[in-house]
């Protein structure tokens, strides 16, 4: 599993998971600050791996999470079972950036003590050739989000 920061807009830290298993979503807990945005790809995965992913992400304690792709509706159930209260949408067919750019600007309360917007982490599966396209979208991230707003 890697977990490595790839860009930071406005104070707010956008993280990219690559995972090689369910369980690897507990280690970002002593990296990235709790009360984040999630967005995970997750195709592939049984309904055991994402209940397990779910149970992993949860100890987080995000604010809100999105699933996209083709596991996307079984992953949000998964998590629902689990945190039925928890802010959480399927992204469809989207392209990738339109779904980073909806979880960046999402309306998160700041950290009351930096009172900074806590971080975004956007999660692949080992192999997925999107964390590729999403590692070069960080890269020229403010960029990047401008464009979906010009698109719209």
């Amino acid at each position: 599993m890697s977990l490595e920061k790839v860009a930071e807009q406005d104070g707010r830290e956008v993280w990219l998971a690559v995972l090689d298993r369910p369980e690897d979503a507990a280690d970002w807990a002593g990296t990235a600050r709790p009360r984040g945005g999630i967005l995970a790809y997750l195709d592939g995965w049984s309904a055991a791996e994402l209940d397990r992913f779910c149970a992993e992400a949860l100890k987080l304690a995000p604010s809100e999470a999105a699933f996209a792709g083709a596991a996307a509706a079984e992953a949000r159930a998964a998590l629902a079972r689990k945190a039925p209260g928890l802010a959480s949408t399927v992204r469809g067919g989207e392209p990738l950036d339109e779904s980073v750019w909806y979880m960046f600007f999402a309306s998160y309360e700041p950290d009351p003590a930096t009172r900074r917007q806590p971080p975004l982490i956007v999660a692949f599966r080992a192999g997925d050739p999107r964390a590729e396209e999403f590692r070069r979208l960080a890269a020229r991230f403010p960029a990047a989000m401008n464009e979906v707003l010009e698109r719209e």
